[in-house]
């Protein structure tokens, strides 16, 4: 591995190069950078694996040149050298890319060669992912041109009218399907943008790909079926029941099918999907109805806390269950209006209130589509947009964004968002009363912390525990403690640390882990920074703790 230091001090790097035995542990030193721009010049002509950046030089400083590198193709790894008093930097350095830092004061050979070490193993992790994607990549080019894609989507449109037609096409591609009782069941995958969100822009295809092959295993136990994708977020089963004429064998059959389906995406991709089912067809031509009806039903998931099996049989004419009597419109809308009303006077309470009776009703009329219902969040959000910035000065920028409502696949996630929106900007209205009183939801997190403080916590999980989103929580948490999240979450844990270091026998990697440390390095670095002393020395000496509680 070809290393790169970069640091102004000259002694600091001639003493790196000199003093340490690069070869014995696989690396090699190809040339040093005085500032940052120096650096990036080197980088482009060396092409180093790994650099050792100091954050603190002239001209360009570590943190600019590694904001630059992330615009690279395929940059460098950085392990930034920085200073008891940069820890600042040092976060905003890993936030920016990083893969870690070495505190200068207590750099020793060993700290070094454990960072390059860690370097390493993550750049051949990367190399082995980037050559496994390539190939699935490749994969997934040869199974671009099929036809028989191209087919079922013709077939689901409409665009194949004669029987006749479809039977050759169906001959042609070993189409496993007969009539009569052909039925259409249509998912989507639940929490849609979160999913898509643990791929990478141009490697969404993946996603799909996976599903394919996964539907391709698990219904080959199945006779009579087929599978395609029609949309974005939208995949059809078509399943024919020639051989069965009892209508609970049939129904038994397809809770069999759903079943499957599910547990397995769920199993080998962690994803949860919701089906939608139409009635039973007689011929071949009803695919587009049937696959209209699936979609259908499975859009009235829409309305249900959580998404799950509907069958279009069920609705008998096809309505949504629940559905009551026409909504009065007139009614409808002076209610929006009413609450944009209550938005401008701050009549907080109130306003919770209608919200909640207005969602309640249109859940249970069901007659508004989910478009419909974003018209309304989205007019409500700007209501509350307007009233934070106006009364509270706070920029628009900062406000939680309206594309969060489109991503939203419940109509109860419209109406969280929205009361979320209603607490937030009641929130900054009363920021010096607030002050003085803990949020209750911030309370939530702390005991949260106090009580699974050894598990592996982070934002997602406390974010969701409580039902904000996380910039949000962030932000919120600092105003109410007065430190960042991990900062607590790491001062906590440093003194559970306290009473296994005084009265237990247990290894100090040890202690770490119980109290939820990653690493032991991570664990010192906490300790120290918090106590004063490493771990090491405040057992040998518990009165260290009081000194430092007295300086």
């Amino acid at each position: 591995m070809k290393i790169l230091i970069a640091d102004d001090e000259s002694y600091m790097r001639m003493s790196l190069k000199t003093s340490l035995n690069w070869e014995a542990y696989g690396f090699q030193v190809i040339g040093d950078a005085a500032h940052g721009e120096d650096a990036l010049v080197k980088i482009a002509e060396l092409k180093p694996d790994i650099v050792l950046m100091d954050i603190k030089m002239p001209i360009m400083d570590g943190l600019q040149a590694l904001e630059k590198l992330q615009g690279w193709n395929d940059p460098p790894k950085v392990i930034m050298l920085s200073s008891y008093k940069e820890f600042e930097y040092v976060r905003e350095g890993m936030r920016l890319g990083a893969v870690d830092y070495i505190h200068k004061p207590s750099l020793n050979e060993a700290g070094i060669f454990d960072a390059l070490r860690r370097a390493r193993e993550t750049i051949m992790r990367e190399r082995k992912q980037t050559d496994e994607i390539e190939n699935l990549r490749q994969n997934a080019e040869r199974v671009k041109p099929n036809m028989k894609a191209v087919f079922f989507k013709e077939w689901s449109e409409g665009a194949i009218r004669h029987t006749w037609e479809i039977e050759d096409k169906m001959k042609e591609y070993d189409v496993r399907l007969q009539a009569p009782n052909l039925v259409c069941f249509a998912f989507h995958i639940d929490q849609f943008s979160k999913v898509r969100k643990r791929y990478k822009q141009d490697m969404e295809y993946l996603l799909y790909f996976s599903i394919q092959n996964i539907l391709s295993e698990v219904l080959r136990k199945f006779d009579e079926v087929e599978f395609f994708q029609h949309r974005q977020n939208g995949f059809a089963i078509l399943k024919s029941y020639s051989s069965l004429r009892s209508a609970q064998s049939i129904y038994n059959e397809q809770w069999n099918l759903i079943k499957t389906v599910q547990n397995a995406l769920h199993k080998f991709m962690n994803i949860n999907v919701s089906f939608g089912i139409s009635a039973l067809h007689l011929s071949l031509l009803d695919v587009p109805l049937a696959l209209k009806e699936a979609e259908k039903v499975l859009e009235s998931n829409f309305y249900d806390k959580e998404s799950g099996v509907i069958f279009y049989q069920l609705e008998g004419t096809g309505s949504v269950p629940g559905k009551k009597e026409d909504l009065n419109k007139h009614a409808f809308e002076k209610k929006v209006q009413q609450i944009k009303l209550e938005i401008e006077n701050e009549q907080w309470e109130r306003i919770l209130g209608s919200m909640g009776q207005l969602f309640e009703e249109l859940r249970q009329n069901r007659q508004l589509s989910k478009q419909e219902m974003l018209r309304i969040a989205t007019y409500l959000h700007y209501a509350f947009s307007r009233a934070c910035e106006t009364e509270t000065g706070l920029p628009i920028d900062e406000f939680p964004a309206v594309e969060e409502f489109f991503e939203a696949e419940t109509q109860q996630q419209i109406y969280e968002l929205l009361v979320q929106e209603a607490e937030y900007v009641q929130y900054k209205k009363n920021t010096n009363a607030a002050s003085q009183k803990m949020n209750h939801k911030i309370r939530l997190v702390i005991d949260y912390i106090h009580e699974y403080y050894d598990r592996d916590l982070n934002l997602e999980e406390l974010s969701h525990y409580v039902g904000l989103n996380h910039s949000y929580l962030s932000r919120l948490f600092k105003e109410q403690t007065g430190m960042v999240l991990i900062q607590y979450i790491n001062q906590y844990r440093v003194n559970k640390s306290l009473d296994l270091l005084i009265n237990s026998t247990m290894k100090t990697y040890e202690i770490a882990e119980r109290v939820g440390f990653k690493s032991t390095d991570n664990f010192y670095i906490a300790f120290k920074r918090l106590i004063g002393f490493p771990p090491n020395e405040v057992r040998k000496n518990p009165e260290l703790i009081r000194e430092s509680e007295t300086m």
